[in-house]
């Protein structure tokens, strides 16, 4: 793993577990309650294939994540290890978002860095921009801007169409993104340089709560390529791909 992975790793855990114990010893002081203007949580995802951008990156793994939310940003460490692998993260990203919102419609900007083990790929960076609108209906449309600014030097773009809802408990979403990119995007991942549409994917996933603090998350989808020149480099230009996660959050 690349070193500047581990020192934003080792970086993301002080900052976490210094929060947490803030939030903890304040408690314990018996300091005047005041609203919580921050949130901590782990997730832990299983799949039975990591589908990445229209790529088959990972047959079965595990996806651990760490994460520190405040109102206007987020800082995150997550990981991905195939179960059949030789042991280790076959991967680490981090990342840091920033939020805000503007009458109906939410929008985020942040930086990720991507550090690959066995792998590939060549570790890389880039920085990212979203915006969704709350329409006010079960229906919401989204874009996101992904623009690789080391390996790749190119932009991934997809754009998305949700259907979510509630029923008693549970938090249901029926998500469909077509997404397209730059010919760098193309050479980097798939090996031959194009530009245009690139994946097609849709994917159903419940939020089942389980108590106040834990929730459970199953999920299934379909993802497949729509660029000729790319389904030629790989094995697999379609997917099915199933999974669950279990979300903790104190």
């Amino acid at each position: 793993m690349s070193s500047r992975i581990s020192v934003a790793m080792v970086g993301l855990a002080i900052v976490a577990t210094g929060i947490v114990w803030c939030g903890r010893g304040s408690a314990q002081e018996g300091a005047e309650p005041t609203v919580r203007t921050w949130m901590a949580g782990v997730d832990v995802s299983v799949y039975n294939k990591y589908v990445w951008s229209g790529l088959s990156k990972y047959d079965t793994s595990v996806s651990p994540s760490l994460y520190v939310r405040f109102p206007s940003f987020c800082i995150k460490a997550t990981g991905i290890a195939e179960t059949g692998g030789g042991g280790g993260m076959g991967e680490v990203d981090a990342s840091v978002e920033y939020f805000f919102s503007v009458d109906q419609l939410d929008f985020s900007v942040g930086y990720m860095l991507y550090g690959y083990d066995e792998s590939p790929y060549s570790d890389t960076s880039e920085i990212f921009a979203t915006a969704s609108w709350n329409t006010g209906t079960p229906i919401s449309p989204s874009l996101e801007a992904y623009w690789d600014i080391d390996e790749a030097d190119a932009l991934y773009a997809r754009l998305g169409l949700a259907y979510a809802d509630r029923v008693e408990d549970v938090n249901f979403k029926l998500l469909a993104t077509l997404g397209g990119a730059t010919d760098g995007f193309g050479e980097t991942y798939f090996w031959v340089s194009d530009s245009g549409l690139v994946d097609f994917n849709i994917s159903f996933s419940m939020i089942i709560p389980v108590s106040e603090q834990v929730s459970f998350e199953p999920f299934v989808g379909y993802s497949a390529l729509v660029n000729s020149s790319l389904k030629t480099f790989v094995e697999d230009d379609s997917n099915e791909y199933i999974g669950a996660s279990v979300h903790l959050t104190f």
